[in-house]
C-alpha cells in the first residue's frame, strides 16, 4: 500500500520537523516526515502508480500554499494538524490524481499537515492549539510515494519527484 505525499521545501521541512518531533517528545508519540497528503492509500504496484502520478504533475512548478487554521480531531490521523487553503495546484494534482487512481482506491482531499499523531484528551489539544504558532506559508517542490505501514516508525518514502 502507498500514500501520496506533496512535499516541502528542505527550510520548511526543517523548520516542521522540528516542531513534530517536539511535540512527539513531550507527549510520547511517534515522530514522522512532514507531509501533506495527495492521495491516501492506493493498492497497486510500484512501476504503475509511478506512471499514475507522472502523468498527474507534469508541468508543475513549486508553488507556496498557506496555512488557515490550527485544528485538532478524534481522528488519530488528525490528532493535532495545521489545516491548509486549497489552491489552483491542489485542485489540479487533486483532479488528475482522481482521475488516474480513482479506480483503485477512492480518497477526499482535504490539505492539511498533521503534527502530532496520539489518542489525548480535548483538553491537551484545546491547550496546545492555543500555545502553538505556524508560520502562515510553505513551499511544496515536490511529491513523493510513501510506503504505508500500520507502524509510523516504519513508513518511508520510496520515490520522490521534484517540480521543475
Amino acid at each position: 500500500m502507498f500514500a501520496i505525499w506533496y512535499l516541502f521545501d528542505p527550510d520548511d521541512e526543517n523548520y516542521l520537523t522540528k516542531i513534530i518531533n517536539n511535540l512527539a517528545k513531550k507527549y510520547n508519540s511517534p515522530s514522522f516526515v512532514p507531509h501533506i497528503t495527495a492521495y491516501g492509500l492506493v493498492d497497486i504496484d510500484l512501476e504503475t502508480l509511478d506512471q499514475k502520478i507522472f502523468d498527474s504533475i507534469h508541468k508543475i512548478q513549486p508553488f507556496t500554499i498557506e496555512t488557515s487554521a490550527i485544528n485538532f480531531s478524534d481522528d488519530f490521523w488528525k490528532t493535532f494538524y495545521v489545516e491548509i487553503l486549497l489552491n489552483k495546484n491542489f485542485v489540479k494534482i487533486n483532479n488528475d490524481l482522481t482521475i488516474n487512481l480513482s479506480k483503485f482506491s477512492k480518497y477526499h482531499f482535504l490539505p492539511h499537515i498533521s503534527l502530532l499523531y496520539k489518542n489525548m484528551g480535548q483538553s491537551q489539544k484545546q491547550f496546545l492549539k492555543k500555545n502553538i504558532h505556524i508560520k502562515k506559508t510553505f513551499t511544496i517542490t515536490g511529491i513523493g510515494i510513501q510506503q504505508f505501514s500500520e507502524k509510523i516508525e516504519d513508513w518511508k518514502l520510496v520515490k520522490e519527484y521534484l517540480f521543475k
